[in-house]
């Protein structure tokens, strides 16, 4: 009977080890039926909007290239904090963010394969530990800039995984898309930068219906077009002076050749003088347009 005893509880310490061990499977892995991943997958789960579901408040799709190497240092910068850390190896697809009652939305972010410690820009939080445990904790002070920041936790240096979007949307019926490693996003908006971050959106179609983009193309154009319109109009009004001026030199010289005097002739030469700016006008948009 004792011998029994111990070898049931060999047994069932046993089973109760490999439940917990990882469990490789060295070939294809088939499964001819639905799939639920996650803490929240419950018997009966209803597969009716997909046969693949996971189920968590947050969850996280991670790729690691094993073969990639990480790319030059980068730095991310929170409110008075900063981390300084390499990307490059490993990407995540995240639905909704990493913390409890934070953002709802889709992230494409790169990340890194560990933790690096998260220092102060010179505004983070000195938090007073001194006492029992509140929350919030009283603040005394800020920690200065390329010191470790404090979990307001325990008041005690901490690391976070560097961590890059690069897709962002926020889960909103007016959410946004932001585009890019440091675009912001903002509700009903797509943004590919952020005030101090600029890029160009390229090979772009020209616009069609009123709600499209207006691109480069199509501006130069409609300004070009306004500018013409405008530059033939003057052109006109030059030509109308020359014909004018023509028309007075001519009455010039039919006075001079008749020997006439008077201020009849000294009128008609000075309409001429009158002119000269609107002729040399004439001349300096002829060459504008050469």
């Amino acid at each position: 009977m004792k011998l029994f005893k111990c070898s049931l509880l060999v047994v069932c310490a046993a089973t109760a080890s490999a439940s917990n061990a990882d469990q490789i499977t060295a070939d294809d892995m088939i499964v001819q039926g639905n799939l639920c991943i996650g803490t929240d997958c419950v018997n009966g789960e209803d597969f009716s909007s997909g046969v693949l579901k996971l189920k968590e408040n947050n969850l996280r799709i991670r790729w690691y290239d094993s073969t990639a190497t990480a790319g030059g240092p980068v730095r991310q910068t929170f409110d008075g904090t900063y981390i300084d850390g390499e990307v490059g190896q490993s990407w995540r697809l995240d639905a909704n963010q990493s913390s409890n009652g934070g953002d709802n939305g889709l992230y494409i972010s790169q990340m890194s394969l560990v933790d690096y410690p998260v220092y102060s820009d010179g505004s983070a939080p000195d938090y007073d530990c001194s006492g029992a445990p509140a929350n919030p904790r009283p603040i005394i002070g800020t920690i200065p800039e390329g010191d470790p920041a404090e979990d307001p936790s325990n008041c005690l240096p901490y690391s976070e995984p560097l961590q890059l979007n690069v897709l962002a949307m926020n889960g909103g019926l007016n959410g946004g898309v932001s585009l890019g490693i440091g675009a912001e996003i903002g509700d009903g908006e797509v943004r590919l930068g952020n005030d101090d971050l600029k890029r160009r959106l390229v090979h772009v179609a020209r616009a069609i219906a009123d709600s499209d983009v207006l691109i480069k193309e199509q501006l130069d154009q409609g300004l070009f077009q306004a500018q013409q319109i405008r530059m033939n109009e003057i052109e006109a009004l030059m030509t109308m002076a020359e014909n004018e001026l023509e028309v007075l030199e001519q009455e010039v010289a039919t006075s001079g050749s008749n020997g006439s005097g008077g201020n009849g002739g000294g009128g008609a030469a000075g309409w001429p003088l009158l002119l000269l700016p609107l002729a040399a006008l004439k001349f300096r948009n002829r060459k504008t347009l050469a």
